[in-house]
């Protein structure tokens, strides 16, 4: 038997301790009876969240790990569901067993590497803020930076909505004057445009070519590529 709170997590619905907090607000329930903590379940079982069943069977329970790496292009939403019926990522994935669960996202404008997984636990843990995963954006903007700014933006700047923006570190392209590589260790939204935005730099063009140690290499646009688990190892 598995306790309620790994078998949400294994499907990418809730992290175990969001788990436990839903429960303790009656919103889980196991065969249509609230769920407890430390409540497990068994195949055959279902569990409810949000309206939504999930039946329990020994294809969840067996699930093998998968991780692959896609080349997003701009135009391409990171959802399932789009009012609009734009064009999806999901729509260029190969089957799984179990779905495939995007780690972080990238907006509407913004193209390169995402990853994903079949695995819900390694998901939520690469995205809880504590992991502090270094990204890497190849950016061109329209604007001037000098060396005030370079100090500003590794340093903190606000990016409004009482949040602070910074980059651990930016490069300047040596035959390109508005291209630069820039890393930051944090998720939030909209951050890289949002700090340029703050020193008077518009973002032209916005593409993430790095996540952790995974790279996106010569991966062609809305090409996939699996990776070896091994290589996100510290956090299965």
């Amino acid at each position: 038997m598995y306790r309620v709170q790994k078998i949400l997590s294994l499907l990418g619905i809730l992290s175990r301790r969001d788990c436990e907090s839903k429960i303790m607000l009656g919103l889980v329930k196991i065969n249509n009876e609230l769920a407890k903590i430390g409540s497990k379940v068994s195949i055959g079982d279902k569990i409810t969240y949000e309206d939504k069943d999930y039946l329990i069977t020994s294809e969840l329970l067996e699930i093998d790990t998968k991780i692959l790496i896609y080349h997003k292009p701009i135009n391409e939403i990171v959802s399932l569901n789009d009012p609009q019926k734009r064009p999806s990522v999901f729509d260029n994935l190969p089957d799984v067993n179990g779905k495939w669960i995007n780690i972080g996202r990238l907006d509407y404008n913004t193209s390169g590497l995402l990853l994903f997984t079949n695995n819900g636990e390694l998901a939520n843990k690469m995205m809880h803020p504590s992991s502090n995963i270094v990204r890497t954006y190849e950016v061109i903007i329209k604007g001037h930076i000098n060396k005030k700014k370079y100090e500003l933006v590794t340093n903190g700047v606000d990016i409004g909505h009482n949040e602070t923006g910074k980059f651990i570190n930016i490069k300047a392209d040596r035959n390109q004057k508005d291209k630069f590589i820039v890393k930051l260790n944090t998720g939030k939204n909209r951050e890289v445009r949002r700090v340029f935005n703050s020193i008077n730099c518009k973002v032209i063009s916005l593409k993430r070519i790095g996540y952790g140690n995974i790279e996106l290499d010569s991966l062609a646009s809305q090409c996939f590529e699996f990776i070896e688990t091994s290589r996100l190892s510290e956090y299965l």
